[in-house]
């Protein structure tokens, strides 16, 4: 098996473990138990349990960030399409992950606080994508705004709820559906060219 092979082995092994019992109960012995490895095996790959979860976050995130792409990049809907797919997406997104794995929200907390660098990396990458998208919108003559940059920064800021699993649980899916919406609205109503 090679060195890829064992570490994709380790991190789907560990996103099993937290999904089932969380990111604060699971050890490093469980997790190398899991995969057929001694614990002095497993610190090969990875320094500790953080390092460990700060992959799976990276991983995750990654696989959300060429979604948006996709979506920023997709040539045949407009501005406005693609700011409500990109809109929806990541709402969607956050409300059926965090659904589908409540127990993954301990692993984002110790991402946030402990290693902040995964959320950094991830929030620029997807305001550097959500900056993509409002410059395309501007250029083709559908938006208009004063400053790209002080736009993208307060679309991130109106949308930042939708990011945010610890928001899930507050409202059903159809109410976040319709927040989305009317975020979506205001801010077309804002920078969309009438």
């Amino acid at each position: 098996m090679t060195e890829i092979d064992t570490r994709t082995q380790i991190l789907t092994a560990t996103e099993a473990r937290f999904i089932q019992y969380g990111y604060n109960k699971t050890t490093m012995a469980e997790i190398a138990r899991d995969c057929g490895m001694s614990a002095a095996n497993l610190y090969r790959y990875f320094e500790n349990k953080l390092d460990i979860g700060a992959a799976l976050a990276n991983q995750c995130l990654f696989e959300k960030e060429q979604k948006l792409s996709l979506i920023v990049n997709d040539n045949t809907t407009t501005s406005a399409e693609k700011l409500k797919a990109f809109i929806d997406y990541v709402l969607d997104y956050t409300y059926h992950h965090f659904d589908a794995s409540p127990r993954i929200g301990e692993l984002i907390e110790a991402m946030t606080v402990q290693r902040p660098d995964v959320a950094d990396a991830h929030r620029k990458s997807s305001f550097n994508l959500l900056r993509q998208l409002l410059d395309q919108g501007e250029k083709s003559n559908e938006f208009t705004f004063d400053d790209l940059d002080d736009t993208a920064e307060a679309i991130n800021t109106a949308i930042v709820a939708f990011y945010l699993p610890t928001v899930m649980p507050m409202f059903s899916l159809q109410e976040l559906e319709h927040k989305a919406k009317v975020v979506l609205d205001l801010i077309l109503n804002s920078i969309g060219k009438l």
